[in-house]
């Protein structure tokens, strides 16, 4: 399935979806030595999202979180592109520092309709996302 969307921060990339039903911090919601999610009552707590497709309704968070993301991105723990409902200005701020791509405003609302292992191509060039059927 290929859905269009808007991008905030090119690139192309591919990997598996982690998808989130609340908001994301890269303050405290992941461990950024290991990429690993802390968020308590997450479905996804324990999962690492180190070289995975980080889809979130939005995120949340202060001006520390792009210091977060970049340690996490040294550290070769962080995502490797963000898909989101709507971009609040600190995600995508991280998104920039570690120069991944990010993309928002689908036609549907992307938490609902990609799941957690499916594998997703992010065309952040031509503005659009692949999600297979498979998980």
């Amino acid at each position: 399935m290929r859905i269009k969307g808007r991008v905030l921060n090119t690139g192309t990339v591919s990997g598996e979806a982690v998808v989130f039903d609340k908001g994301f911090s890269f303050i405290g919601d992941m461990d950024p030595a290991t990429g690993t999610v802390t968020m308590t009552g997450s479905e996804n707590h324990g999962r690492s999202l180190k070289d995975k497709i980080l889809v979130i309704p939005t995120g949340r968070g202060g001006t520390i979180a792009p210091y977060i993301a970049y340690y996490a991105k040294k550290n070769a723990a962080a995502p490797l592109a963000i898909l989101c409902n709507s971009a609040d200005t600190i995600t995508l701020e991280c998104a920039l520092v570690i120069d991944i791509p990010i993309m928002d405003q689908f036609p549907t609302d992307i938490t609902k309709t990609a799941r957690t292992g499916n594998r997703v191509s992010v065309n952040g060039r031509e503005g659009f996302v692949e999600l297979s059927d498979e998980v």
